[in-house]
């Protein structure tokens, strides 16, 4: 007889004993069977519900295995004639950030993650990011594949493995390797980069802290049969050795500080035919510093506000500032410089407007095939108004220089020293949540954008001064 059988037949025993009116050895049996039976039904039911809590647990962790996460910019864009278009008109270059300006039509990403966890509290994380259109402005119907030239594919752009919980590290530190983007901080209005390490490497994180070694291979493809990465110019692979630590306490908010040290061993051997031929003046080394502080909305607390400064010389000219790291950062001088500042932020001046500004300002010393100096600026505004919990009007205004001295010598000659683009716009828009950041949401919009160069805004523009740009811009991110 079990244990429980034992004390329950003992209880009865002694209450048998105690009671007034003795009971007859059949009755003091069927008591028994009674309690035994009652006993059991409650044995099963806590091992019933132990079953349930430990599936519901189970289900639970499976559950927790996996994330998806995503983004989707998809725009229908056209200009005056009707037609789609490439042309930027100088949004990449910090110079409009309205709507209308983007070059993508249907720009996707798709992230996935999948957990491991083991028994002693390590764990593990595999992380995929998939992404389709960035950069391709054509329009496509479902006639079947889109095109064959390597432009703008679905590809993975990150895959890495993040892992943490090792008992001979900190208790918060984690290591990772692959290929990821690191540390991205982008302009408020214009949305461009000027922040960031994407490329193949390796690294460690705890809390704030960041140390990585990010490396790439300069050059693109551009869909001919003979194009590789390095452009056929030789392997000039690019490393980065970075140091970042973010979310500093400071007086009025919080301060990022990044500093990176770059070198390009190769970067002086160009194959031509078999034959390697030096530049001189090619940059093998260099580096990038830089710090965002971020704030309320200049001295307002009902809002926010970043401020940037990079600093970059030699290879980390091409960085953006120093500060900007990937295939694109190739190409930079013994002499060549870059700094960069910018600063925006959202105000919520009441329950109704909202105001959003960016300001930028980046000068370069022979960067980018220049034997000068270039100084490109940008301010946008962008007021709203919140109409209903489901619908915004949106409002914009954005005016960019760019300087190029010793202008008719310099990227094939231009027509004068300065050039200046400005433009307007207008968006109503439906949003799931009627706040700047919204989302999902569809925007139709028009835009007015002129230059006051003769030549115009070039490419698919041609000489074309001013333009109205039509479209609507759907967007998510989850």
């Amino acid at each position: 007889m079990r244990r429980e059988k034992m004390i329950i037949l003992g209880c009865l025993l002694v209450a048998a004993s105690v009671g007034a009116k003795p009971l007859t050895l059949e009755e003091r049996v069927i008591q028994l069977e009674k309690k035994l039976e009652e006993q059991n039904h409650e044995l099963e039911k806590r091992k019933d519900d132990e079953v349930l809590v430990n599936r519901i647990s189970k289900l639970e962790k499976e559950a927790d295995l996996w994330e998806v996460h995503g983004y989707a910019s998809l725009q229908y864009r056209a200009t005056e004639d009707g037609s789609s278009s490439s042309t930027t008109f100088g949004k990449g270059d910090f110079f409009l950030g309205l709507p209308g300006t983007g070059e993508s039509s249907n720009q996707v990403e798709l992230v996935v993650k999948r957990k491991f966890y083991s028994e002693n509290g390590v764990f593990g994380d595999l992380n995929l990011r998939a992404e389709y259109g960035n950069g391709d402005s054509y329009f496509y119907s479902s006639s079947g594949s889109e095109h064959d030239n390597g432009k703008a594919n679905f590809e993975v752009k990150e895959a890495y493995i993040n892992m943490g919980g090792f008992s001979y590290l900190p208790e918060d530190a984690t290591i990772w390797g692959g290929r990821r983007f690191l540390n991205r901080n982008a302009t408020f209005l214009s949305g461009e980069f000027y922040k960031q390490s994407s490329g193949v490497g390796f690294g460690y994180e705890r809390r704030g802290l960041s140390l990585a070694v990010v490396a790439v291979d300069p050059g693109a493809e551009d869909g001919k049969d003979d194009s590789k990465v390095g452009d056929g110019l030789g392997r000039r692979t690019m490393t980065s050795f970075d140091f970042n630590y973010a979310g500093i306490k400071v007086p009025g908010g919080s301060l990022d500080i990044g500093t990176k040290f770059y070198i390009q061993p190769n970067a002086q051997e160009a194959k031509d035919n078999g034959k390697t031929e030096g530049n001189p003046d090619a940059a093998k080394n260099g580096y990038g510093v830089g710090f965002v502080y971020n704030t309320n909305y200049y001295g307002i607390d009902d809002g926010f506000a970043s401020h940037a400064f990079n600093y970059g010389y030699k290879v980390g000219a091409h960085a953006t500032g120093g500060m900007n790291f990937g295939q694109w950062t190739d190409g930079a001088l013994k002499d060549s410089s870059t700094m960069l500042a910018t600063t925006g932020g959202l105000l919520n001046i009441n329950e109704k407007w909202q105001l959003g500004t960016e300001a930028t300002v980046m000068h370069g010393e022979k960067i980018y095939g220049l034997s000068s100096d270039l100084t490109r600026a940008g301010l946008s505004l962008q007021p709203s108004y919140k109409v209903n919990e489901n619908f915004r009007m949106v409002f914009g205004a954005a005016v960019g220089i760019q300087k190029i001295g010793d202008y008719k010598n310099n990227w094939g000659g231009l027509e004068k020293e300065t050039q200046v683009r400005y433009g307007f716009s207008i968006a109503p828009t439906f949003t799931l949540n009627s706040d700047y950041f919204g989302r999902p949401q569809i925007q139709p919009y028009v835009t007015w954008v002129k230059t006051n160069f003769e030549s115009g805004f070039g490419g698919d523009l041609s000489k074309e001064k001013s333009q109205f740009i039509f479209g609507v811009k759907s967007e998510v991110w989850f």
